[in-house]
């Protein structure tokens, strides 16, 4: 690992942390925990599209890595394009937002910044700094284990985020999301992310991942308590079997 990448995964993890604690005190002020006090705001739909933009530089960086046009790094830029066209381009385009829900510009502009640093982490590992990555890769446990959670993360996400834009479609008004892994959890959505980000890191063995997974989990995990606690006010009958992110535990 070089001196530069070190420096700023380092950074990158004390921004984690410090988003952790701040997300223990304040919930992310967007869709319905918008507010007014973090100032300025966006459509939700336009604010998660220019948030989530920077992930193409990712492949400006990739490109300009020795290993670019190496078959197990196009492999796994193969799987930040899968990822990417789901989360960037796909959900935002295909939500059924309100027309109240909003996004903080101030979320924004620190999403972009993160979406940039997890790009350069992984673009310049992948094509410059995992020499490990060859074929041989391919059969290691840790490749096998790591491609299984994220597959396995990446099928919840599509899932569960289909299950609520077919709620969206029928109902003007917050109903209960039932079927998939909603029978478990109030956000699988999240979950699915965790363990897509956490397969990532593990079959790249990049030390990058653990930034965008502890940024991710500083993030998701208090709004899903945070959404599970208003399912359970707002929403009459709310199974109360159901956790907030994983099933019997949290």
């Amino acid at each position: 690992m070089s001196e530069t990448y070190a420096n700023v995964l380092t950074i990158g993890l004390v921004f984690a942390a410090l988003s952790a604690v701040g997300s223990v005190f304040v919930r992310s002020p967007y869709g319905r925990f918008a507010t007014p006090r973090f100032g300025p705001s966006l459509p939700i739909r336009l604010g998660w599209l220019l948030m989530e933009a920077p992930f193409v530089a990712f492949y400006v960086f990739f490109a300009a890595g020795p290993r670019a046009l190496e078959p197990v790094p196009l492999l796994f830029a193969a799987v930040w394009t899968l990822h990417y066209a789901n989360r960037a381009l796909i959900f935002p385009l295909a939500m059924r937002a309100r027309p109240e829900s909003r996004m903080a510009l101030l979320v924004v502009v620190l999403g972009m910044g993160v979406v940039l640093v997890h790009g350069w982490l992984y673009a310049t590992w992948l094509s410059g700094l995992a020499s490990h990555l060859t074929l041989a890769w391919l059969r290691d446990p840790r490749f096998l284990l790591g491609l299984l959670l994220y597959l396995a993360g990446y099928a919840l996400i599509l899932q569960s985020e289909a299950i609520l834009r077919g709620l969206r479609r029928d109902a003007s008004g917050y109903v209960i999301p039932r079927g998939g892994a909603f029978r478990w959890v109030s956000c699988p959505h999240y979950l699915g992310e965790l363990l897509a980000w956490t397969g990532l890191a593990l079959a790249t063995w990049c030390p990058g991942g653990l930034f965008v997974l502890a940024v991710s989990a500083a993030n998701l995990v208090p709004r899903a308590r945070a959404t599970h606690r208003w399912y359970q006010e707002e929403l009459a009958g709310y199974p109360p079997g159901r956790r907030a992110l994983i099933p019997f535990l949290l």
